[in-house]
């Protein structure tokens, strides 16, 4: 039997790399729960878009800076 699942991850909006990238999960099943892993993997949020940790860092004023933005 072929089963459709609905699965949430989240990808970088700058260079396309997934928050599960080397873990043994591909996806969660809970929308917001894949926040939460955003979260402990230290990406950034900014509006609708996600940033993984290579592609922001924070100036001398600790404002976010995105990284060669695409």
């Amino acid at each position: 039997m072929v089963l459709e699942v609905i699965m949430y991850t989240i990808v970088c909006d700058n260079c396309g790399c997934d928050v599960n990238e080397g873990s043994e999960y591909s996806g969660w099943n809970e929308e917001n729960y894949v926040e939460e892993i955003r979260q402990e993997a230290g990406w950034e949020k900014v509006d609708d878009e996600h940033y993984c940790t290579d592609c922001f860092e924070y100036d001398d004023d600790d404002n976010l800076v995105i990284k060669n933005k695409k």
